[in-house]
């Protein structure tokens, strides 16, 4: 379809979106030299008696409505034109540069715990602001959230926003996207400001796990799960959130109105809360984003204790206590005596005892070279145990453009690299780690000096033996959010 030279008196620069009711250019206002976004309506599916005059009402009614808007955070509309013999409807509106939540999230990442909390911030005061001006979004989704080149969020597209007082949609007709939407919306019920909080809630949950709360193979499916199903906590699916932010989610998702906040902004205000305690909590020498050492000390299995230990305890806490007194009435003979029961009992534990686990029982054994100005030190983790020779080698490369930082490692839950960058930014980080053989889980968290990243990632991968393989790290310049990929070739060392 060839693109328009001009609509209205707008000259068209080109195309930068289309979907079923119409397209969206990016133009030009050559009465004062603006750049615009100029969204048109042009129906490329069929329609019934009545209904194009009806989406046109509707398609003018957001042309006044969101006008009325003035608001940092959401779209600012320039212009209206009505269908006439020269084209199409429009609405001139703010061109803005950026990304899509949706965009940003379809690689499966997420933002930095601070940049979602300051994100959800500034939407809820946008939509606070809408809703005390009488407009319920109706719509909102990551596709309808752009984060612009500063990090700012704006809410786009008030198309099928109404008046909060009446509206132009008919009774048992819903406008609105399945997987983001409120209960009240899916079963046609009247919506308020509360409506907008729950999708809002939704996008959270999002951001927080990188998963979308109900989910189905059709809208039928979704909507029951909306309506009838509670999603999982936040902190299942990411075990490094403390329990304060599933009550948030928990609230703003309640399937009953009147359970949510009562505004948007008591949930920018509780989560922001809730990311000071988890930085507040979170212990300094372990990984942020992953679960901490107290954290993984209070929630883990207590571990078996040493040999010599269970043997003791295992002829009597008694005789374990009374061993252990000053000033015992027992004799060294009996002191030696027992001590060699304990032995004799705890010799089947020993046999058993699988010889490449290390003491500690974690399956790698870090050795550190001295670190290199240029970035380009190599550091080595050897396998523990006998199968040294049969390890994969894992080379991680980190691009990245600031000056200072930290990179922390895990591999199966055990961090096997916590190391400093330094030097100057623009700089490739590499290092090289030997890796068991099997199916491993490697997370990856990297801070800045400036603490403008502070992000993890993890991925899994299937190890043979003396195979090779390349991690690549980047930090996205946009989005502040850390990616990791293999590199496509891979070889094994057959020699």
């Amino acid at each position: 379809m060839e693109r328009p030279k001009t609509i209205g008196r707008y000259e068209i620069l080109e195309e930068v979106g289309r979907g079923a009711m119409g397209a969206v250019y990016k133009a030009r206002d050559p009465r004062i030299g603006r750049v615009v976004a100029l969204k048109t309506i042009a129906f490329a599916f069929p329609l019934g008696p009545g209904e194009e005059e009806e989406f046109l009402k509707r398609f003018y009614h957001e042309a006044q409505v969101a006008g009325r808007l003035n608001h940092p955070n959401i779209v600012t509309i320039y212009d209206v034109g009505e269908k006439g013999s020269e084209g199409d409807a429009y609405i001139s509106m703010e061109f803005v540069t950026g990304t899509t939540l949706q965009e940003l999230l379809a690689g499966g990442g997420r933002l930095p715990l601070a940049q979602v909390s300051e994100l959800i911030g500034q939407l809820a005061g946008a939509l606070d602001y809408a809703h005390e001006n009488g407009v319920v979004h109706r719509d909102i989704k990551p596709a309808n959230i752009i984060l612009t080149e500063s990090g700012q969020g704006k809410i786009l597209d008030f198309g099928i926003a109404r008046l909060a007082a009446g509206g132009l949609t008919r009774p048992g007709r819903f406008f609105g996207t399945p997987n983001y939407m409120s209960p009240e919306q899916v079963t046609g019920l009247e919506v308020d400001g509360r409506a907008d909080q729950f999708s809002l809630a939704i996008i959270l949950y999002q951001l927080l796990t990188g998963e979308k709360p109900f989910v189905g193979e059709s809208v039928t499916a979704i909507s029951y799960q909306v309506v009838n199903v509670d999603p999982p906590p936040v902190s299942k699916l990411n075990p490094t959130l403390l329990p304060s932010f599933d009550r948030i989610i928990r609230k703003a998702l309640s399937k009953s109105v009147s359970d949510r906040y009562p505004r948007c902004a008591g949930l920018a205000e509780e989560l922001k809360a809730a990311v000071a305690e988890w930085k507040q909590a979170s212990d300094p020498s372990a990984p942020r984003t992953l679960v901490s050492g107290k954290e993984s000390e209070a929630k883990a299995p207590a571990p078996p204790q040493e040999a010599g230990v269970r043997g003791i305890t295992f002829l009597a806490p008694r005789w374990a206590s009374l061993l252990s007194q000053a000033g015992t009435r027992f004799g060294a003979g009996w002191i030696a005596f027992l001590l060699c029961l304990a032995l004799l009992a705890s010799a089947p534990y020993f046999l058993s005892r699988p010889p490449s686990a290390s003491a500690s029982g974690r399956p790698l054994a870090l050795v550190t070279a001295p670190w290199s100005a240029d970035g380009g030190a190599r550091t080595e983790a050897t396998p523990a145990g006998p199968d040294a020779a049969e390890a994969a080698r894992l080379t991680l490369s980190l691009q990245h453009r600031f000056s200072g930082g930290k990179v922390v490692v895990r591999i199966d839950g055990t961090e096997v690299l916590a190391e400093p960058i330094r030097g100057a930014g623009g700089k490739r980080w590499t290092r090289s780690l030997t890796v068991a053989p099997g199916r491993r889980r490697i997370e990856v968290r990297v801070t800045s000096g400036d603490r403008s990243l502070d992000d993890i990632q993890g991925i899994e991968a299937a190890f043979r033996p003396k195979e090779k393989k390349t991690l690549l790290m980047t930090v996205g310049a946009l989005s502040k959010r850390l990616k990791l990929r293999f590199e496509e070739a891979s070889t094994v060392n057959t020699r």
